[in-house]
């Protein structure tokens, strides 16, 4: 027996003493004093543990959702790079088929940051944008909260624009300073609206029959001339001179306002009742201005961008549009447009190309969209009716010449253009030439040669000349222009849409639409 159970009930104490000490053991045996402090030690540790449990799992829960918060950010931050790229595809002043107009760009939001790039393919027509929003990692982490988002933005090309210059609704004449700034010759027959910013000639025979002519300078009829005609009010022409008028060299009404019957100058003012007479002083028209240098780095095709298989379709024997990166006539050979054999040459999609000059031949149809841009000069000398498809303009930085009785029209009625049926706002090439001379001939920067006629726009940084027997349909601007005997300018109607590429008018190229095929 140990010693503790000797001490208590061993049996050397009696029995008595034994019984005392052993009912003492299970007293202390029954006392709960340790127990409690034990169940106590033993709570609060449950209770430590499970505190730090909901701390934790309660700072996990807000790490949880202020990261989910901030991915949110994040997406908003890419979505807002994708606003801003389109903002820039949008805005007017930009070419929205500049492959150069999205570089990769990273602005500072309020508590992020976006960045975001954009690349152009012309062959689909539409732009592959990357947008990536990042956002401060709230777990403390180095690396950033980020969302990239992508998108696909198609962009569909203009042709046309509304007319912003009133000078494409006549001939108008530049030149100022001679005797005769322009000059109509004999047995020339004109009922196109006429602006001359000088002094206007007319020689033995001439007739104006148009809607309006104005004068800025004076008005000088020879024997036989006539403008209008005296029949009945909707005869006569209504005719605005800023200066004097006389007819056969005689006497000058100073200025030419009033009734100018005497002076054959059958005239009518203040519609719409209207009255006889000549109005004093002319209404000034702006002249269009032209922009060379920003069509030449613009047009498709053209210097900057030509006509491959991988921008669109090139086949045949296309234009040589350039021989070097200056705008400067560089390209020596002539190019015939309608030739023997057929050519295509278009940028972007078959379907909807952001330009095309292309000829077939076989039905000698000239398809041309957009705004064309050519380092020389063109000719258009089959001697063949010739037909064109659609609106554009087409820049030459030197000549152009219609010759050997080639005739190329917006539409045609047996072998001449359709001079009735003809409208411009919905079929119209336009002609841009800056160059003078050489084909063109001494002054010129348009020759329009012996019964040749063109139904369209004509523009000439130089003069403007139409020979014998030549015909007329369509708006024209040049420095002087000249009419020989027995041309002819048809009325047109009233333009109120042109084609891009039209001097006077903003440059216009593509429309990007919304983006789509969004991913991320």
């Amino acid at each position: 027996m140990t010693a503790l159970g000797r001490g208590i009930v061993g049996p050397g104490l009696p029995v008595r003493n034994r019984l005392w000490r052993l009912m003492r053991l299970l007293g202390l045996l029954r006392r709960q004093d340790g127990i409690s402090l034990v169940m106590a030690v033993g709570v609060l540790g449950l209770l430590s543990v499970t505190g730090t449990t909901v701390v934790y799992y309660s700072n996990a829960n807000a790490r949880s959702a202020e990261f989910s918060q901030d991915n949110g950010h994040a997406y908003d931050l890419a979505e807002a790079g994708i606003n801003e790229m389109m903002a820039v595809l949008s805005k007017p002043e930009n070419n929205a088929l500049n492959g150069d107009l999205l570089p990769e760009t990273t602005h500072t939001y309020q508590g992020g940051t976006v960045t975001w790039s954009g690349s152009f393919d012309l062959k689909s027509a539409q732009w592959s944008v990357t947008s990536t929003g990042r956002i401060a990692n709230p777990t403390g982490a180095t690396n950033q909260v980020t969302r990239t988002l992508s998108a696909k933005v198609p962009v569909t090309p203009t042709y046309t624009q509304p007319l912003n210059n009133p000078a494409w609704n006549y001939i108008y004449s530049r030149a100022t300073g001679q005797p005769c700034d322009m000059t109509v010759s004999n047995n020339v027959g004109g009922s196109s609206r006429l602006y001359t910013a000088g002094n206007l000639c007319l020689n033995n025979n001439a007739g104006i029959t148009s809607a309006a002519l104005i004068v800025q300078g004076n008005l000088d009829l020879s024997n036989n001339s006539f403008v209008g005609a005296s029949t009945n009010m909707g005869a006569r022409v209504e005719t605005f001179v800023g200066r004097d008028c006389r007819y056969g060299n005689g006497s000058w009404a100073t200025p030419c306002t009033g009734n100018q019957d005497s002076r054959r100058i059958y005239s009518k003012k203040d519609p719409p009742s209207y009255t006889v007479g000549v109005t004093n002083p002319a209404p000034i028209i702006a002249e269009p201005t032209s922009d060379f240098d920003g069509w030449y780095a613009n047009a498709m095709p053209g210097p900057a961008t030509d006509c491959t298989n991988e921008n669109g379709a090139r086949s045949g024997t296309p234009p040589v549009f350039d021989n070097d990166p200056v705008r400067n006539n560089s390209v020596p050979t002539v190019f015939e447009l309608t030739p023997a054999s057929s050519y295509t040459c278009r940028v972007g999609p078959a379907n909807n190309p952001f330009g095309e000059l292309s000829w077939d031949a076989s039905t000698r149809v000239l398809t041309v969209r957009g705004t064309i841009y050519i380092d020389g000069s063109a000719r258009i000398a089959n001697g063949l009716l010739n037909e064109y498809d659609g609106q554009a303009t087409i820049y030459l930085s030197g000549t152009l010449l219609v010759e050997n009785g080639s005739k190329l029209c917006g539409g045609s009625s047996g072998s001449e253009c359709d001079f009735g049926a003809w409208n411009p706002n919905t079929e119209m090439l336009t002609f841009v030439a800056d160059g003078v001379g050489g084909q063109a001939e001494t002054g010129n920067s348009i020759l329009i040669n012996n019964n040749g006629q063109f139904q369209g726009g004509l523009f000439a940084t130089h003069n403007l000349e139409y020979r014998n027997n030549a015909r007329s349909d369509g708006p024209m601007v040049g420095w002087e222009i000249k009419f020989a005997n027995n041309v002819t300018n048809d009325a047109f109607p009233t333009i109120t849409t042109v084609p891009v590429g039209m001097p006077g008018n903003r440059q216009v190229h593509a429309q990007p639409n919304p983006p789509q095929l969004y991913s991320g």
